[in-house]
């Protein structure tokens, strides 16, 4: 395997990990402090937020496809081209964060006095989502290096 994509997919799941430490980081933040919401949440605010949360979910998983083909779309254009190993590393990036989205919503509903039931379901969406993602195979680069991707590699 080129050594360009094995640094890629090592970066990658670097990153998977340290998201998924930080999700749990956040879930012992909820067990440990107490919310101290005066009046209780609304349950109608608390769907609200959650489906913004779970919506970030499914847009973890939709949209590295729609970047990577917009990438292999503006090598033909005026702007400077993006390779597709930049169009895979970006849609990995957007992937992780919106998955840890999820659990930052979860941390706001309970410091805004949410359900329990509710913030614990939003944790396990995102980490869940974190844990069974997986960022597939980068492209190769087919002959277009504008910009290296990772400087002195």
């Amino acid at each position: 395997m080129d050594p360009k994509i094995e640094q890629a997919l090592r970066v990658v799941r670097i990153l998977k990990i340290s998201f998924i430490v930080a999700g749990l980081m956040f879930l012992y933040l909820v067990l440990k402090l107490p919310a101290k919401a005066a009046p209780p949440m609304q349950p109608a605010f608390e769907l609200i937020i959650s489906a913004f949360a779970l919506t970030n979910v499914v847009l973890g998983f939709i949209l590295p496809g729609f970047i990577a083909r917009a990438a292999l779309r503006n090598q033909s254009s005026t702007r400077p081209p993006t390779t597709p190993m930049q169009g895979w590393f970006s849609g990995c990036c957007i992937s992780l964060t919106f998955f840890q989205s999820c659990n930052l919503f979860g941390l706001l509903l309970h410091f805004l006095g949410a359900r329990v039931l509710v913030v614990g379901s939003l944790f396990a969406a995102g980490l869940l989502a974190m844990l069974f993602w997986s960022p597939g195979e980068p492209p190769a680069d087919e002959g277009v290096s504008p910009t290296p991707m990772f400087p002195g590699a």
